[in-house]
């Protein structure tokens, strides 16, 4: 089965594709640094009745891994921003696999919490949507990183100018005697 990714030139129809990855990325940095102060708080405090919802998804696990996981969510988003600003593929590559590594990890934990859980059946249904909500966005984000990716990778490219080549006559005619796309034979017959 064939399935085409989409790219996106623009950023929620609205921003350049650059400045919404931005926007995205000072919002994660922003509730990464929100949640891990708050679940610091219910560290420090001894309140053993919190949830983590990550994405949307329920993970049964402890508030110092839940901790942990806000950090290296922080830590990450900074890295999608410092790419964002300075144009540079290799934090912006990192972010992507980390994206796609959390887009597995958070899909593996919401069967595994959906199926093993002793919640009610009605705050299942209400984390669902939440998770789908999440899912969404997450996948939108991860699709505008590879967006970015590419086009930074094609405006690096750079092309011979075959302008220059026609009036200087320094055409290169390939083994077979073909000439290059852009370049036509006025050979008289």
């Amino acid at each position: 089965m064939f399935c085409e990714i989409p790219d996106f030139g623009r950023c929620c129809f609205c921003l350049p594709l650059r400045q919404g990855i931005l926007a995205f990325g000072y919002i994660n940095v922003i509730f990464s640094a929100f949640m891990t102060g708050v679940y610091s708080y219910t560290i420090h405090n001894g309140f053993n009745e919190t949830m983590l919802m990550y994405h949307g998804s329920l993970m049964q696990l402890d508030d110092e891994i839940c901790l942990v996981i806000y950090i290296f969510d922080f830590l990450f988003a900074l890295g999608l921003v410092y790419g964002g600003h300075t144009k540079n593929p290799r934090p912006l590559k990192v972010f992507y696999y980390y994206a796609m590594t959390t887009l597995l990890t958070t899909l593996i934990l919401q069967i595994n919490g959906v199926f093993s859980s002793y919640y009610p059946v009605s705050f299942i249904v209400e984390t669902c949507g939440l998770f789908l909500l999440g899912i969404c966005l997450h996948l939108y984000l991860i699709f505008m990183v590879r967006s970015l990716l590419k086009k930074l990778e094609t405006s690096g490219q750079s092309y011979e100018n075959q302008l220059h080549q026609i009036v200087n006559g320094e055409i290169k005619v390939d083994t077979n005697g073909v000439y290059p796309s852009t370049v036509l034979s006025h050979e008289t017959e």
